[in-house]
């Protein structure tokens, strides 16, 4: 492999996928060669526009033609599982979109398969790599706040882009594991542990899917500490990311909704360009989102990656990480289900 031209493989051609090749192709040190998807034609338009030269859209012949080192594994949920343990016995290095898996199990399989072919494996956890996140956790390291006592994140907007969200079977369930998983992955990050029980109501309020809309989960910590994670798909006017976490010592409040955007555009007629993510609307008050891959994470989630691979030291976030967040999701859903408390396996 050489170190100064990593040759990475997208798997997939969604929006995420769109992210991240605006991330590589603003990477020194890295290429991508080949991209794979379901649909040919899909897949040959979004190897075009990103100027990738490869179009695959079978794994195996992918493995087969084309030399590459890494790939970034933005699959639908339903073929995380299977396309990353067969990387893995590959060789290839990983970094795997949100969430792991549908479920620990399939996250654990994925993680063993990592572990024995001694791989650099990375849960791809993006809002944890964010500017902003990025401060707030270091904020919280040095112990300005003091000990956190309760932590509550919210992340909303109207819906998903892709169908196969809305179908648990393929997605794992709907507005939890789709958004939750951020704020679950930040909560065990900032306080260094695994939540041990929780409770979750998981309602379908709007949308017609078998899946829940909205979430409300509880998380308890060793030592006391509750984190609380609202996640929904019934919020109108685009994304709504907020943080609050408060210690015995202080206080950390954090909003990166609509209104709080610092640039704020009104427009008479319709605008045809993207302005940010999940908006709704082409008139009207629109908020641009500057650098939106940065913004969002994926810059420095995606070097960070580049740089595990280059020195082979472990990522701040391994597929252990993405195991720990799906058996607290595990977890949520059982409660959901029950209707009371939920012990959480240890990771």
């Amino acid at each position: 492999m050489n170190k100064d031209r990593i040759r990475i493989a997208m798997l997939g051609t969604g929006f995420i996928a769109e992210f991240r090749a605006q991330v590589y192709a603003r990477m020194p040190g890295a290429e991508v060669v080949a991209v794979l998807g379901r649909d040919p034609e899909k897949t040959a338009a979004f190897a075009q526009r990103n100027g990738i030269g490869v179009a695959a859209t079978d794994l195996e012949e992918l493995l087969r033609s084309t030399d590459f080192d890494a790939v970034d594994l933005c699959l639908p949920n339903h073929l995380h599982r299977d396309a990353g343990v067969r990387m893995a016995e590959a060789g290839k290095h990983i970094l795997c979109e949100k969430p792991l898996g549908r479920t620990a199990a399939e996250g654990q399989d994925m993680l063993d398969a990592a572990e024995r072919a001694g791989i650099v494996h990375a849960y791809g956890e993006n809002m944890i790599y964010s500017p902003d996140f990025q401060e707030i956790l270091a904020v919280i390291e040095r112990g300005v706040i003091g000990k956190p006592l309760w932590m509550r994140g919210r992340e909303a907007h109207f819906g998903p882009h892709s169908p196969w969200f809305w179908q648990r079977d393929l997605a794992g369930g709907g507005a939890l594991i789709d958004m939750g998983c951020h704020l679950i992955g930040i909560f065990n990050l900032a306080l260094k542990q695994q939540a041990t029980k929780v409770f979750c109501h998981a309602p379908t309020l709007h949308h017609k899917t078998d899946c829940e809309d909205n979430a409300l989960a509880i998380l308890k910590y060793p030592g006391g500490t509750v984190g609380q994670c609202e996640a929904s798909w019934t919020q109108r006017g685009g994304m709504a990311v907020a943080f609050e976490a408060c210690g015995d010592e202080g206080t950390i409040v954090y909003d990166r909704s609509g209104l709080s955007q610092p640039i704020k555009v009104f427009a008479r007629n319709a605008q045809t360009r993207y302005f940010s993510e999940k908006v709704e609307h082409d008139r009207g008050w629109l908020f641009p989102t500057v650098e939106e891959y940065r913004r969002y994470g994926y810059y420095d989630q995606i070097a960070h990656f580049l740089d595990c691979i280059r020195s082979g030291k472990p990522p701040l976030l391994t597929f252990r990480e993405g195991v720990a967040v799906n058996h607290v999701m595990d977890a949520c859903y059982a409660s959901a289900r029950s209707g009371g408390w939920e012990a959480v396996p240890a990771a």
